[in-house]
């Protein structure tokens, strides 16, 4: 988000509500983004058979928590990963370098 960029309001749905946001980003990433929580609002309510509007949010707002974080770990194994096999190649290069 650029500090320089207007706001502007995206009209979305989500849950069968409507709403009108207010972003200084990329409208069209917003409406994905809605998207993607209105897709899981329904697996959730579909998956949990209820009704209740703040239920589905409040579990839909965990599900997404937990895919994050899972993503965070897997991008701090990988992180490490490449640490690991950097060192290892820089390694290979001082000893090749050396002789």
């Amino acid at each position: 988000m650029s500090d320089n960029q207007e706001a502007s309001s995206v009209r979305v749905r989500i849950y069968d509500r409507e709403y009108v946001l207010r972003t200084s980003g990329d409208p069209e990433r917003l409406r994905a983004l809605c998207i993607g929580l209105d897709k899981r609002m329904r697996e959730i309510a579909a998956a949990t058979g209820s009704v209740d509007t703040l239920k589905v949010a409040v579990l839909s707002a965990l599900s997404i928590a937990d895919d994050m974080q899972r993503a965070r770990e897997e991008l701090m194994k990988l992180d490490e990963s490449v640490s690991r096999r950097s060192l290892a190649c820089v390694s290979m290069l001082d000893r090749f370098f050396s002789r």
